[in-house]
């Protein structure tokens, strides 16, 4: 850092990547839609799923925002450690098809599982990636283990729209921080593009899990 924050240009005061910073407040719009959904189509018995992924997804756009806005360790710490959170989640929600878990037992291994790897993220930072990598290929390999123990869920659709949105944002997020297409005093960038499609995805995310039918009650 700051040299390899991507292909915006930093600005000397004020805030210093202005099109990454206020693209990141996507996901906290999404939050606000995962609550507005919850308590239009509630399910009994889950209201702990959409307020903690709701909350992941505000910590996401503001630690993002906030990172994006200084550039700092304290920026990038929040920023990844909100990944982890909606990583963690989605990995625990897959764990609970396969086997039923409590309300409380789902919030405690939650908590316990990310105030470790937020352990690891502060003082082994360049890592972050790894373990990043390694939560969501656990993520797959449980998902395709539910599917084929219980069959196709009836919102599979959101899921192949998430994975699809992912697949293309992945792509920008690579040919921007290689700078292969970049603009540095563009508004336009490529990693605030990544930061929307994210949050287009995570929406699409949550409307899986709202909108299945999982086999295992939790």
């Amino acid at each position: 850092m700051p040299d390899s924050c991507f292909c915006e240009a930093i600005r000397s005061e004020g805030i210093k990547q202005p099109a990454n910073a206020w693209s990141s407040l996507a996901f906290v719009v999404v939050a606000g839609l995962v609550v507005i959904r919850w308590t239009r189509k509630p399910r009994a018995g889950r209201a702990a799923y959409p307020l903690l992924y709701a909350f992941a997804l505000v910590v996401v756009g503001l630690g993002s925002a906030y990172f994006h806005a200084t550039l700092s360790f304290r920026g990038q710490f929040v920023d990844v450690f909100g990944m982890y959170l909606i990583a963690t989640f989605a990995l625990l929600y897959s764990v609970g098809q396969l086997r039923a878990v409590s309300g409380a037992l789902f919030v405690a291994v939650f908590i316990a599982s990310n105030a470790v790897l937020a352990m690891l993220l502060y003082w082994v930072p360049v890592y972050r990636r790894p373990v990043f990598g390694l939560l969501i290929v656990a993520v797959l390999f449980v998902e395709i283990l539910t599917r084929r123990r219980s069959g196709p869920r009836s919102a599979t659709r959101h899921l192949s729209v998430a994975a699809g949105i992912m697949g293309v944002a992945f792509v920008i997020w690579i040919l921007d921080f290689t700078r292969t297409l970049c603009r540095p005093e563009s508004w336009l960038q490529g990693h605030a593009v990544w930061h929307v499609l994210g949050a287009v995805a995570a929406w699409h995310l949550f409307r899986y899990y709202h909108e299945s039918k999982p086999a295992t009650a939790t």
